[in-house]
């Protein structure tokens, strides 16, 4: 694993993700993101199961903004 990153960001859910996205496009600076989940997007992450059906793993959440800028940029 390659162990040159500036900053070292734990939790992968919207917080960490936003974090880690932020310190790239606007200081140009490197981070690893780690989860002791096997996946990104925190209690926020849903999968389509073989069915096809949704599952929301952690229950449901509801996420409320009035702002287009917020949707796109978390879609």
């Amino acid at each position: 694993m390659d162990s040159d990153f500036d900053f070292l960001i734990v939790g992968a859910g919207f917080s960490g993700l936003v974090l880690a996205e932020r310190l790239s496009t606007q200081l140009g600076r490197s981070s690893l993101v780690v989860d002791k989940r096997d996946h990104i997007g925190g209690n926020a992450y849903d999968y389509v199961d073989p069915a096809g059906v949704r599952v929301h793993k952690y229950g449901p959440h509801y996420f409320r903004t009035n702002s287009d800028r917020v949707v796109q940029y978390l879609s």
